[in-house]
Parts: structure tokens; C-alpha cells; sequence
């Protein structure tokens, strides 16, 4: 029985779903897989905060509970700002490596350019020498 949809709207049965869905999460990114990690985080730290507004109402009953959720906002907090780090970090090496990949086809190019001219120069001299080999 086919349930699932790819994106051009064929019909999938489970199991290549399934495949499809591993292939995917195999072939991740690092960049890919911090921002949605930074997702999850900013989900994390809107609850944590909304509930300590709760405890703050009922702080005569759940002071504890304050305590425990003030700890988790902090702790979450510095790995949310870890994450962010990481995050630039991730997109400066991509760009840096984007700057080199276009350095790289420059450099093929100039390479293509003096192997046509050499094999040029070559044809010129055994024009020269009456067809010759050297």
C-alpha cells in the first residue's frame, strides 16, 4: 500500500520511504545538521522560559521546580551560543572552500591555455624543421 509522497508527488510505499529517508540522513551536512540543532534549541529555550513564567505563579507550590528550570536555561543557553559558534564557523570554512573552488578552475584554465600554446609552439617547429620528427 502506497502512503507516502515524494516531491514530485509519486506515491511511495514504506519501505522506499524508509530508504530514501536513511539516504538522506546519511548524506547530511555538518552546516545542515547545526541549523537544525539551532532549531530544536530556540524550541528548548521558548519552553524553559514559558515554564518558569508558570512556576513564578505557583512559586509557593513549585519553587523547586523554578530551580531545576532556571538550571536547564542556563545550561541550554551556553550550548545554544556553543552552537551558534559553530555555526559561523561551518559557514566561513564553506565559503573559503567555494573562494577556492573558483581559484582552482582560474588556475585549470591558465594550465588548458599553456598546454594549447606548447602543443601550438610544437606544431610550429616541425613546420620549421620540414616536418621532422626531434
Amino acid at each position: 500500500m502506497k502512503v507516502w509522497k515524494d516531491k514530485e508527488g509519486n506515491k511511495l510505499t514504506t519501505k522506499e520511504f524508509i530508504t530514501r529517508w536513511k539516504d538522506g540522513i546519511e548524506g547530511i551536512t555538518p552546516l545542515q545538521k547545526v541549523k537544525t540543532q539551532l532549531v530544536g534549541m530556540k524550541i528548548t529555550l521558548l519552553g524553559l522560559f514559558l515554564g518558569l513564567i508558570v512556576t513564578f505563579f505557583a512559586l509557593k507550590h513549585l519553587w523547586w521546580v523554578g530551580i531545576i528550570l532556571v538550571g536547564a536555561l542556563i545550561n541550554t543557553g551556553v550550548q545554544y551560543l556553543a552552537i551558534v559558534q559553530q555555526r559561523k564557523l561551518l559557514e566561513s570554512l564553506e565559503d573559503k572552500f567555494k573562494e577556492s573552488e573558483k581559484d582552482f578552475g582560474k588556475e585549470r584554465q591558465l594550465v588548458n591555455t599553456a598546454q594549447i600554446m606548447v602543443e601550438e609552439n610544437n606544431k610550429e617547429t616541425k613546420e620549421v624543421e620540414g616536418g621532422k620528427d626531434v
